[in-house]
């Protein structure tokens, strides 16, 4: 038998809070004369473009179970960011009866008899539009930055990104920071016979990473000839060759 309530919750990050969606869902409630203790919670952090969410689909295979009259969220980008995914939320919604409350949209209803369903697949097919643009500029933007010459993704140690984004050798480090000069005594010093363990102690870098440089006959080059075969570094490294 059906009960009343369930509530679908996604915050996008671990960090990103869900109070809002939460007092907006309990507000509405409270308009019907429930309490947000009397639903079925049903709370997610992660991505609104993947499916592969836990309680997503626990909440699918609950709606398909005939559970619930309602299923109540704040915004529909929150049920999903992709259109297909969006369809197929509804479509399920329909067929078992069940009804979709959005408690902060262009659409306050989708219900089984159709109702809200146009307005409703008009924002799905915004949100895929919106996701495929996003898409398209970043992978646009990761291109310019290459073709630039900026280097994308963690900086090597020893290295660390200028404001412009391109590769530069630590020469002053924090705390925290490994120097390019660090490195490249480090490396002599194993050349020497000293062992990983030893000579990692003294820097904030692990053994292994250590490791990892010493015995990458390319990564070897930056530090202790200052050349490279990635433009990339070697335009960093050039200033300290002379």
């Amino acid at each position: 038998m059906s009960t009343n309530y369930a509530v679908y919750i996604r915050a996008s990050t671990d960090k990103q809070a869900d109070d809002h969606q939460r007092e907006s869902i309990e507000r509405w409630l409270s308009s019907e004369g429930a309490d947000l203790a009397e639903a079925e919670m049903y709370v997610d952090i992660g991505s609104g473009v993947s499916d592969a969410r836990e309680q997503f689909q626990a909440l699918l295979d609950d709606i398909k179970a005939g559970a619930y009259e309602t299923v109540i969220c704040w915004e529909i980008s929150r049920i999903s960011r992709s259109g297909e995914t969006l369809q197929r939320f509804f479509n399920l919604c329909e067929e078992t009866d069940t009804t979709i409350v959005i408690t902060d949209g262009a659409v306050e209803r989708i219900t089984p008899d159709g109702q809200g369903r146009f307005v409703a697949d008009i924002i799905g097919m915004v949100y895929q539009q919106e996701h495929r643009t996003l898409v398209r500029r970043t992978k646009a933007g990761v291109k310019r930055a290459r073709n630039e010459g900026k280097w994308l993704g963690t900086p090597p140690a020893g290295f660390k990104r200028n404001d412009e984004g391109y590769l530069r050798p630590i020469v002053d480090p924090d705390d925290s920071e490994v120097s390019f000069f660090e490195i490249q005594d480090a490396l002599e010093r194993i050349d020497s016979g000293d062992s990983y363990n030893s000579v990692a102690k003294s820097l904030p870098i692990s053994r292994q990473a250590l490791s990892n440089i010493h015995q990458d006959p390319e990564r070897r080059k930056w530090y202790l000839e200052q050349t490279s075969d990635d433009e990339r570094v070697q335009k960093a490294v050039e200033p300290l060759s002379g």
